[in-house]
This record gives structure tokens, C-alpha cells and sequence, in this order.
């Protein structure tokens, strides 16, 4: 009986002298689905079997979608934009997996500013193309569409009947096809090295470009009793909810005749420092821009302690103070003529320029700068 005794005792420890702590076994993920909201992190935990084996063997953490949520090497995952993706944690010969799901966000917005821009007849379907923007205080939107800022915008893109009001009372719907009380979806559009957002879209324009977020399907609501009243109720790409409402007046401005602007694009930009006796308690900084076939020219008042042109909003004016453009100063440069303009507005940012010139003969000029313009993932 000992002897039988000791030869079990004998076995059950050559098994467990045969078990090798520093191999691991199998990995675990507690848990293995997970649901989060934008911008929230949690840690996953990470079991392995044997726990020594983690001083061995390296662990390495994966995200099949960096852009929904993303991993760091102890398995805190941070949700980034709405959809789905897996965390893998990985060692030599051990898998284990996670679903992760970043919920879609809900947007409800109160504007403040309303306008529309009146594109004119559609000649193949026979709608008027109307573009309704509703804006915060934080932005500024002249009569061409130019915009200045810091703020959130709805871009909404309509068809109404060709013989109606400006803009008629009714229920909007997105259609892929166009006809009276319709709405374009939102959509990217990339034209040479450019990138524009067209259709309908939430947008957020900052010094640092666009955001958008593309609206896929919804519905607009207009009432006209002497104010209009606009509801906003929409999906976006990634299921994201966008309502939306403007309650007050709403100016329309018609941009429908053919060449009414035209845009300059620049790719060269100087700066000079003049000088302007009349005007002695101020700097004056004298800018160029231009491109093969045009030049910009305009002289900008400064603070006199102020030597290079600095970022604001400008305006010809005769007024002499500082953030203003000079009058009879400002023109616009071709090889057969020279025009000079009597509106201006200029926003200069970073060495950038861009602006909303009117010459003598009431001719509008829309001025940019030509860069690649990227359309970023929409971030409120």
C-alpha cells in the first residue's frame, strides 16, 4: 500500500514539475463586448493562464478600427466616432478578442442666423436650387456665402417648385433624385487637389478648416407667418441625430446669375511695410497675391507697434484706424486691365487670406487661397 501511495505521490509531481509557468496557456478579455460613448475610456482587463507567464511573453494590443476606438498598450480603449470595431490582445500563440461599439452621437441645436442663397432654376428638372444655412453668433456669412469665424453651421440644399415664393412654406425630404420639396444629401466632392462639401451637412468651421458631418436622410420643416419658423430633423452617415431649429427673419440673397462672382485663387502671397505720411500714428502693410493670370493688391492699417499684418477681419474704409483697408488702394490686376475695388471685406489667418471684393461696376470677387483643403471627421 505505501509503495502504491508513493508512486502517486511520485506521478502527480513529475506532472506538476512538467507544467511551464513561463508559456502561457490561454488569454482572456473580460469583457469581450463593450459599449461607449464618444470621448469615454475604459480599461479591459486581460487574463492569462498561467499569470506568471505575463513576465515572459510580450502582450500586444490591436484596434481593427483606430478611427471608432483606440487601444494603448495596457488595454485602456478610447472611444473615438461612432461604429464598431474589435480590440485584439495578442501574445505569441494566444488570442483573445473584444467587440467594442462607440454609440452615435445626438445634436440639438438652437441657431440664432438664418439665410438663403438662391441658385436659380435647375433647367433639366425645372426646380429653383435654394441653399439654407442657419449659423451661431460665433460665425459671420456675407451675401456670397463667405464665411468668417468660429462656429457651427447647418448647409442644407433644396428644391423648390419654379414658380413659387422665395422660400416656400413646406415639408423637405432627402431624395437622391431631384423634385419640388426635396433635399440633396451631403456628399465629398473633389475637383483637381481640392475637397468641397456639398449637399446638406452640419459643419463647423474654424480657423483650422472645415468639420463636416453628411446628412444622409431626414426632414425639414417650414412655416412662414410673417417669421419663419425652420425644424431640422436628420440622420447622419454613422447614424448620428441632428435636430435643429431657427425661429426669426431670414434674408435671401440671389447668387443665380451666371459669373456673378468670380474667384481668384492665389498661390503667391508678399508683404510690405510702407510708409503713409497723413497717416503717421499707424503701420502700413502693403499685400500682393497673386497667380498666373491675376494680382491682388491691397494696403492694410495696422497698430503702429505692429509690423506684420495681423490675423483678424478687415474692411475698406476711409476711416483712418487700425483693421481697415485703404480706400483707392485695394485693385485687382489682369494683363489687359486694372480694376479698382469700392467694397472689401478681408479675413487674414495664418498667412492666409481670404476675401469679398465688389469693383466700380458692382462685379464680385471672391479671393482664397488655392491649398488643398482637407474636409475632417465632424468633432462638437
Amino acid at each position: 500500500m505505501k509503495n502504491k501511495l508513493l508512486y502517486i505521490f511520485v506521478c502527480c509531481f513529475c506532472f506538476i514539475g512538467c507544467t511551464d509557468e513561463t508559456k502561457v496557456q490561454s488569454v482572456r478579455l473580460e469583457p469581450n463586448e463593450l459599449t461607449l460613448k464618444i470621448g469615454e475610456t475604459y480599461q479591459i482587463e486581460m487574463i492569462i493562464n498561467p499569470i506568471s507567464a505575463i513576465i515572459y511573453n510580450p502582450v500586444a494590443w490591436r484596434s481593427s478600427n483606430p478611427n471608432v476606438a483606440q487601444v494603448d498598450s495596457k488595454g485602456n480603449v478610447t472611444a473615438i466616432y461612432a461604429g464598431e470595431c474589435t480590440i485584439t490582445c495578442k501574445t505569441k500563440h494566444h488570442e483573445d478578442y473584444c467587440r467594442v461599439t462607440v454609440v452615435a452621437p445626438k445634436y440639438d441645436i438652437t441657431f440664432t442666423n438664418c439665410v438663403v442663397f438662391d441658385e436659380g432654376m435647375k433647367s433639366e428638372t425645372n426646380q429653383r436650387n435654394l441653399i439654407l444655412r442657419l449659423y451661431d453668433d460665433n460665425l459671420n456669412v456675407d451675401s456670397t456665402g463667405a464665411m468668417s469665424g468660429n462656429g457651427l453651421f447647418l448647409n442644407i440644399n433644396l428644391y423648390a417648385p419654379a414658380e413659387s415664393e422665395k422660400l416656400p412654406a413646406g415639408t423637405y425630404r432627402t431624395s437622391d433624385t431631384i423634385n419640388d420639396y426635396t433635399i440633396q444629401p451631403g456628399a465629398l466632392r473633389q475637383e483637381g487637389n481640392s475637397y468641397y462639401a456639398t449637399g446638406s451637412y452640419l459643419g463647423q468651421y474654424t480657423n483650422n478648416g472645415l468639420s463636416a458631418l453628411f446628412l444622409t436622410e431626414g426632414e425639414i420643416i417650414i412655416e412662414n407667418n410673417g417669421d419663419y419658423s425652420v425644424k431640422c430633423s436628420f440622420s447622419g452617415i454613422q447614424t448620428e441625430k441632428v435636430n435643429a431649429s431657427f425661429d426669426g427673419q431670414i434674408d435671401i440673397y440671389d447668387t443665380s446669375h451666371e459669373n456673378k462672382i468670380t474667384t481668384i485663387e492665389y498661390t503667391n502671397s508678399e508683404q510690405e511695410s510702407i510708409e503713409i505720411e497723413n497717416e503717421p500714428t499707424l503701420n502700413h502693410i502693403k499685400i500682393t497675391l497673386s497667380n498666373n493670370d491675376t494680382t491682388v493688391i491691397f494696403i492694410a492699417r495696422t497698430p503702429k507697434s505692429i509690423t506684420t499684418l495681423p490675423t483678424g477681419n478687415y474692411y475698406l474704409s476711409t476711416d483712418v484706424r487700425a483693421y481697415t483697408l485703404i480706400e483707392n488702394e485695394c485693385f485687382i490686376e489682369t494683363s489687359d486691365k486694372k480694376t479698382a475695388i469700392v467694397k472689401a471685406t478681408m479675413q487674414v489667418k495664418e498667412n492666409e487670406y481670404y476675401g469679398t471684393f465688389t469693383d466700380i461696376e458692382g462685379n464680385k470677387y471672391l479671393i482664397k487661397n488655392i491649398k488643398k483643403q482637407q474636409i475632417k471627421s465632424f468633432v462638437y
